[in-house]
């Protein structure tokens, strides 16, 4: 589960693995957690109630994502939030989709390899050049977007 803004990304870590109730009195206790902005609380209590309603299956991928989102080097994820994440929101859920189920045939494949399926003009065939453009980023910062993002990462 990617954090809040300003959140270390441990407390993310460390709240999922409480049940609910351990995690508000943690949150109650922490005097950093009492000191953001409201909005940004309710933000964390939302994504920590959307965790616990997730499949283990579900929750392992999430936290699959988030270790990958971190780590990626802060100047890639700046890019995510500026460029990609803006575009890949711009597109339709059924194109999105189209660009997710071709990244996962890219998934567990070499380097060379994953560059050799992006050349090959049956496996982009369909995409246009812009989609093109988001699968190869994508698949060079190695992120399998969620149902509905890239990554709301903050």
């Amino acid at each position: 589960m990617p954090a809040g803004q300003n959140v270390p990304p441990q407390w993310m870590e460390r709240l999922q693995k409480l049940p609910p109730a351990e995690q508000e009195r943690f949150m109650t206790n922490n005097e950093r957690f009492r000191n953001l902005p409201p909005e940004q609380k309710a933000q964390i209590r939302e994504r920590l109630r959307e965790f616990h309603q997730l499949s283990p299956e579900e929750r392992q991928k999430l936290r699959e994502r988030a270790n990958v989102w971190e780590k990626i080097p802060p100047e890639q994820r700046q890019r995510v939030r500026q460029e990609i994440l803006p575009r890949w929101k711009q597109m339709s859920p059924d194109r999105r989709e189209e660009i997710k189920h071709r990244l996962n045939a890219l998934n567990g494949l070499s380097e060379q390899d994953r560059a050799a399926k992006l050349r090959d003009p049956n496996f982009v065939r369909g995409l246009d050049s812009s989609e093109q453009d988001m699968l190869r980023n994508l698949s060079n910062l190695r992120v399998t977007p969620a149902t509905g993002a890239v990554g709301d990462h903050q």
